[in-house]
């Protein structure tokens, strides 16, 4: 296996804004090169490179090392990624509604990117990050980064509110939740929702609940490649088998039968945790 990911839940104060932490091995064979489809999974992802060589991220019709301490933005589509040796890293996977009060940037900034982190946290990431290297367990890093967190949260952060309750919501629901019910859940008319939605994470309500429902599909073809395409459609809520292979196709460039088949080529991320 040439990528090893093993995640961990954070305390119960950071779950409104962080879904999990993660720590990665890619290219774990050495390969001389290493590239992996990264598919979307509603969230977004800073990752802190653990040793001098880091990975290749696409740009300008090119790809480049990534900065020590990346922002990967919240995909819609799959973008590729090189490794050309042993990767190691740790990553902090937010909520995209979490974002804003935890690191002051708002999620529609990162749609579809990634940002040198450094451009938005300064000095004291950067001093973080340092200590994230020099840790010798993934625990010293949850710790360390909690205790960041927490402090700009004390700062910063508001008072929950409905595009929060909202964005959990259809989550939760894994997609399969109408705009009415959600509106009225968060105390909200739809238009109201819908442009909160598209103004702080950068998509539209529907477009999430899409994205949520993949990664649900994502989620079970992890846990049980046993199986079928039409269980996996009729667990999902979808209509019909043909329609929930248009929809992975659009968000994963794939059909599921080739995704199945060449799994080694991709990066999933469902969260398997919790």
């Amino acid at each position: 296996m040439s990528v090893l990911i093993k995640e961990y839940l954070p305390s119960p104060s950071l779950r409104p804004y962080v879904e999990l932490f993660w720590e990665g091995q890619f290219n774990t064979v050495n390969a001389q090169l290493l590239a992996q489809k990264v598919l979307p999974n509603g969230y977004l992802e800073a990752i802190i490179h653990l040793s001098d060589l880091h990975c290749e991220l696409p740009g300008g019709g090119a790809y480049a090392p990534s900065s020590d301490y990346t922002l990967i933005g919240l995909f819609a589509r799959p973008y590729e990624v090189h490794f050309k040796g042993l990767v190691r890293v740790f990553g902090i996977r937010f909520k995209p509604e979490g974002l804003l009060p935890a690191l002051g940037v708002p999620a529609a900034e990162a749609r579809d990117g990634f940002i040198d982190m450094e451009a938005f946290t300064g000095r004291p990431f950067r001093e973080l990050c340092s200590r994230l290297r020099a840790a010798g367990q993934p625990r010293e890093r949850i710790a360390l980064s909690e205790a960041f967190l927490q402090k700009k949260l004390e700062r910063h952060a508001s008072e929950l509110y409905y595009l929060n309750r909202a964005a959990e919501m259809i989550r939760r629901r894994k997609g399969l939740v109408s705009m009415d019910e959600l509106a009225a859940s968060a105390y909200i008319s739809p238009r109201q929702l819908e442009r909160e939605f598209k103004r702080k994470i950068g998509l539209t309500p529907k477009r999430y609940m899409r994205l949520a429902r993949l990664n649900e599909v994502n989620r079970l073809l992890e846990k049980n490649s046993s199986l079928g395409l039409a269980d996996i459609a009729y667990e999902t809520g979808y209509a019909d088998q043909a329609h929930f292979i248009r929809d992975f196709k659009h968000f994963t460039g794939e059909k599921p039968t080739v995704f199945l088949r060449e799994k080694e080529r991709f990066i999933v991320n469902p969260n398997m945790v919790g």
